[in-house]
């Protein structure tokens, strides 16, 4: 008796995945080495590693920009509360 000779996973066949691999467009013009193949550009193409280097450094670059101008912006709203309400009720 023949096995099946295509061993694509481990995975037992049920409904569900084999209509999930129905899902999956195969088209090699459209997907894969062809004259629409896709490359990555930018952190995607970098070392496993310098991408998560430079990710990590342009979200801390973004959050410190985004807490500066909020601190500009709304002059820190809660500890304006803070000083206000010990204006009101001075420590005895």
């Amino acid at each position: 008796a023949q096995r099946n000779e295509q061993k694509s996973s481990m995975i037992r066949a049920t409904p569900l995945i084999r209509q999930a691999e129905r899902a999956i467009n195969r088209n090699p013009q459209l997907y894969g080495p062809g004259p629409v193949a896709r490359y990555a550009t930018g952190i995607g193409a970098m070392d496993p590693l310098k991408g998560l280097v430079v990710c990590a450094a342009q979200g801390l670059a973004v959050g410190l920009a985004g807490g500066l101008v909020y601190n500009v912006v709304y002059g820190n709203p809660g500890l304006q509360a803070i000083e206000d309400y010990y204006i009101e009720n001075p420590p005895r």
